[in-house]
């Protein structure tokens, strides 16, 4: 069953006591009224669902939702080299009313009716209940828990002569993670699919990192259009930029190759083929990987060239960091003043590095950008014409085992 499908009917119930581990309290309401919230602790995170009226199955609710995202937090957790640090647990917020939900938004400058979730600077969740369009509350968690887990797992913590030097300076952690990069990653969080107990407990979330096919459908369209925002222009945006669904749409786009073609070793369609053709026939498949106008390989989660730049987040860089924040703090009169030459400078050093990177295989940004273009086109066709599928990792492992010694010597793998 869906997590958050009964959640707007059992709103209207009457309130009753607890029935979970946690607890009701009432907070005043910004129209006026009473809002209730339970809260579930789990071991790294703490959920609250706030309501008019809440009742035990709302309540319960609230477990559920810290299950789904323990579940998202091991995902989170095994991508490359992001592990959490000890810290307390990570706070999400669902809101069933609209008007208290747009209340917390305008707090962090976003207009009413315009947003459906958002973490915060310190690293808070906070996600509207909405039913109807998509994206589904779930799929809203798990984009907005990459954020949250990002801030706690990446960003670098603030230097103490920022909060000296800028006027009115709060910000805990400054981010290291650029703009597309972290918001498309998220958006390849989005697709996760719960396997839930006779309860309606997440006991598992499948096919994270699957194709976002709303996404890939926007994507598609932008490119037989000749409208599609350019990689350079998007790789160039920073923290607090506008942005279209166009460039959402085409971030989503450029992480999901950056997993899934570009930094792949093996490429591989069906496990069946493979039996037929011979260890030969593998071979070729995966020398043929490194074709960067190749098709893509058909890897549920391979290990990312993704993580290579999670990695340099972890160290933001290499960025002279004490350099940066002189001249981030320089004349800065206020917080968003520093925020923007600081995040110019980490947005900079992530197109840099994936210059290099492009230079490396005799490429340029440019040149990439048309394979990449092309792969989009022959995704969104396979996709709809169902001939789309995912290798399990079990079964690349399959693969792997039928190399020679020598091959894996060699580095073909």
């Amino acid at each position: 069953m869906r997590l958050f499908k009964i959640l707007s009917a059992l709103a209207l119930l009457a309130a009753a006591p607890s029935a979970v581990s946690g607890c009701a309290d009432e907070t005043p309401g910004a129209a006026g009224g009473t809002l209730q919230n339970t809260e579930y602790r789990s071991d790294h995170y703490c959920v609250r669902i706030v309501g008019a009226r809440l009742n035990p199955r709302l309540q319960e609710k609230t477990r559920e939702v810290a299950l789904m995202m323990e579940k998202m937090f091991d995902i989170y957790n095994g991508l490359e080299e992001m592990p959490l640090p000890p810290g307390d647990a990570m706070p999400i917020w669902v809101h069933l009313s609209r008007f208290e939900y747009d209340r917390q938004a305008a707090l962090h400058d976003y207009p009413p009716r315009t947003t459906h979730g958002f973490c915060n600077l310190d690293g808070e969740v906070h996600v509207f209940y909405r039913t109807g369009a998509p994206p589904s509350p779930e799929a809203t968690l798990m984009h907005e828990g990459f954020h949250q887990y990002c801030h706690r797992a990446v960003h670098y913590p603030t230097p103490p002569e920022v909060i000296a030097r800028v006027p009115n300076y709060t910000r805990n952690k400054l981010p290291t993670v650029p703009l597309w990069l972290n918001e498309g990653m998220a958006m390849n969080m989005e697709t996760g699919r719960i396997v839930a107990d006779h309860n309606g407990a997440a006991i598992a979330v499948d096919d994270v990192g699957a194709v976002n096919v709303d996404r890939l459908d926007a994507l598609a369209r932008l490119i037989r259009e000749n409208r599609c925002p350019s990689v350079r222009g998007l790789m160039n945006k920073i923290m607090g930029d506008p942005l279209t669904t166009d460039d959402y749409a085409a971030m989503w786009g450029i992480v999901f190759d950056l997993r899934m073609a570009t930094g792949n070793a093996l490429y591989v369609r069906e496990e069946k083929e493979v039996e037929r053709a011979g260890p030969e026939a593998v071979r070729q498949a995966i020398l043929s990987a490194t074709d960067p106008t190749r098709p893509y390989p058909y890897l549920k989660w391979p290990v990312p060239l993704s993580g290579r730049f999670l990695r340099a987040c972890r160290v933001a860089w290499g960025l002279d960091v004490p350099a940066v924040v002189e001249m981030a703090a320089a004349g800065a009169r206020e917080p968003r003043d520093f925020d923007r030459q600081w995040n110019r400078a980490v947005t900079r050093a992530a197109l840099n590095e994936f210059e290099k990177l492009l230079r490396d295989q005799g490429q340029t940004l440019e040149e990439w950008e048309q394979g990449w273009r092309k792969r989009m086109l022959a995704l969104r066709a396979e996709v709809k014409g169902g001939s789309y599928r995912y290798v399990e990792p079990g079964d690349v492992r399959k693969a792997r085992a039928r190399l020679s010694r020598q091959d894996v010597r060699q580095g073909v793998w």
